[in-house]
């Protein structure tokens, strides 16, 4: 699955081609913490000319005001959660497509409430998945949501395997994830109830918790510690049937600094994880992967057979004006007692949150970095599947400037999501709809030397 989440950044003449690791000291348990530092000498790469080259299979997506959400692929095909309106409905959908983008099918999951997102599609294996929100009676004044799990047969929404009672919140951010024996875990973060309880304890109003759900069960624990402000979870399963759970842990500055926005601290933001039993108990304590003086936009967790990759999109730049950078975190043991640190982009990144691009090979993880630098120039970093370090250096990539990389298919095919000028309504400048397109992008580009 695709989301929007993860920052990235440099310049070719700034980016080194596998990045530099070093053995960071065993990570230590909250609240005492290390983070991993990233060592790092830029070096000179020489200009390399595009890879990807448009192919002719297109597939337009039906309806108007079109917005897409979370996107998963497997060898059953492309999902793509949407929001579309047909004639006067607005409809909630999954675009099922396959993956030669030559046969499509619509299923409409019912109408959407307010501002939730699209659906959102997963794969477990070859079956297909769809995760959406529905509102709840108020309970004694509570204000809640249910998070519904249902199979997605090939035109219809079904069975409904499992349904997490959350808290409605303005946080929609949820993850999915089912380990090797097929047990489904959910995690979800909620606000801090606004009152305090005396009999109970402490208050923690203003704090955000991550909480965690085993599918087909109603036993929710909180994951996170008091010690956290957690938001953003994210899941991967873990060897022995277990899962790592990550999440943002964020501190506001002093009163000095300037506000990122109207009534808002500027906040320090990292990651921090935990690894889970199959049942969603803590088996170890809890890490902060990155220093708590960054501030992470975004991050993803990927599996690296048996340990963990955090890829993190840090915007705290090295000077002004010199962008974000994107840092791989590599976390050993059982219980991540060790971290490894690499610069995958060393700076340069634009605002906009790269993607950690999945593919229908579980045996190849993430195959490719997608992220655009300070000038909204598109470029593409191939990544070795082991360890999801840079493979070669990055190529900045025109045919994908302002299209959304969506999944990737081996050996060399890349699927995004671009606007498509429609002639039927309307002049192009008038209307403009998405479609998914192919794009083939060998991992190795010709290279544009001296004399050449």
């Amino acid at each position: 699955m695709t989301r929007a989440g993860l920052g990235i950044a440099a310049l070719c003449t700034g980016l080194l081609a596998c990045g530099s690791c070093r053995n960071g000291d065993a990570g230590e348990a909250l609240p005492s913490s290390s983070a991993a530092a990233s060592s790092s000498a830029p070096g000179v790469v020489a200009e390399s000319l595009p890879r990807c080259r448009a192919e002719a299979q297109r597939l337009a997506i039906p309806g108007e005001d079109i917005t897409v959400g979370d996107v998963a692929i497997g060898t059953g095909g492309l999902l793509a959660g949407v929001i579309r309106v047909d004639g006067e409905k607005r409809l909630a959908s999954v675009m099922r497509a396959s993956l030669d983008l030559t046969t499509s099918s619509i299923v409409d999951v019912g109408p959407p409430l307010g501002d939730d997102p699209p659906p959102s599609p997963r794969w477990n294996g070859t079956t297909a998945y769809v995760a959406y929100f529905a509102r709840q009676p108020s309970d004694a004044g509570a204000k809640l949501r249910e998070l519904r799990i249902a199979r997605l047969e090939p035109s219809a929404v079904g069975k409904l395997e499992a349904t997490v009672l959350q808290q409605a919140d303005e946080s929609l951010a949820f993850d999915i994830a089912w380990n090797d024996a097929g047990v489904g875990l959910a995690a979800w973060d909620e606000d801090a109830p606004t009152k305090a309880d005396a009999a109970s304890g402490p208050s923690f109003e203003g704090r955000g918790f991550v909480k965690v759900q085993v599918l087909g069960s109603e036993a929710r624990r909180v994951a996170s510690p008091e010690s956290s402000d957690a938001e953003s979870p994210r899941l991967v399963p873990r060897p022995g049937g277990g899962f790592w759970l990550g999440w943002l842990a964020r501190r506001a500055e002093e009163e000095a600094y300037a506000v990122e926005g109207p009534g808002e601290k500027r906040a320090f933001r990292w990651v921090e994880v935990v690894p889970l039993t199959a049942t969603g108990e803590a088996a170890g304590p809890v890490r902060r992967i990155t220093s708590e003086k960054g501030r992470v936009a975004a991050f993803e967790l990927a599996r690296n057979g048996a340990d963990l990759a955090v890829m993190v999109q840090d915007e705290l730049a090295s000077a002004e004006g010199a962008g974000a950078r994107i840092v791989r975190y590599l976390v050993a043991g059982e219980k991540g007692e060790s971290i490894q640190s690499s610069d995958v982009v060393d700076g340069g990144v634009g605002t906009t949150l790269a993607e950690l691009v999945p593919s229908t090979s579980p045996a190849e993880g993430a195959r490719w970095l997608a992220w655009t630098d300070t000038t909204d120039r598109t470029h593409m970093t191939p990544l070795l599947a082991a360890g999801l370090v840079a493979a070669a250096p990055p190529t900045t990539e025109p045919l994908l400037d302002g299209a959304r990389v969506l999944a990737a298919a081996p050996p060399d095919i890349l699927y995004a999501l671009v606007g498509a000028s429609s002639e039927s309504e309307g002049t192009p400048a008038q209307r403009v709809r998405p479609e998914l397109r192919r794009f083939a992008c060998p991992t190795e580009p010709a290279r544009q030397g001296p004399g050449k």
